[in-house]
């Protein structure tokens, strides 16, 4: 189970990079951990440095919508990692006018196809 999520994780991580590529987002990190926890992706756009939250799930009929899966637990957990981000690469806060959480919510169906995606900009900060 966890391999199938680890799996699932970087697929729907895969997904969420090429679709920000495609609106113009820098892809900067990927996975970056912590001790608080791990932000998904660390990217950048018109002089922002956005750190994205990524949920995938495989189908509409069970459980809730990606969206439904970040709270404000998780939102705090992701400023706090994104935090450490920046102490640990000072270069980045120098560099970008502003930063702010996303999300990237992705819905695929049974076929692995993407049904949805969504991006939720400013989620936290």
């Amino acid at each position: 189970m966890k391999q199938l999520n680890a799996e699932m994780g970087r697929l729907g991580e895969r997904i969420a990079s090429e679709f920000l590529a495609k609106k113009g987002y820098k892809i900067l990190e990927k996975n970056f951990r912590t001790r608080f926890g791990e932000v998904d992706l660390v990217a950048a756009k018109d002089g922002t440095l956005v750190f994205v939250e990524v949920k995938l799930k495989i189908g509409d009929n069970f459980g809730p919508n990606p969206e439904e899966m970040i709270d404000g637990k998780k939102v705090r957990q992701i400023e706090k990692t994104a935090q450490s981000f920046l102490m640990e690469n000072p270069e980045y806060g120098m560099r970008f006018e502003s930063l702010r959480i996303d999300a990237v919510c992705i819905v695929l169906d049974a076929g692995g196809q993407v049904k949805r995606i969504s991006q939720y900009e400013n989620i936290g900060f």
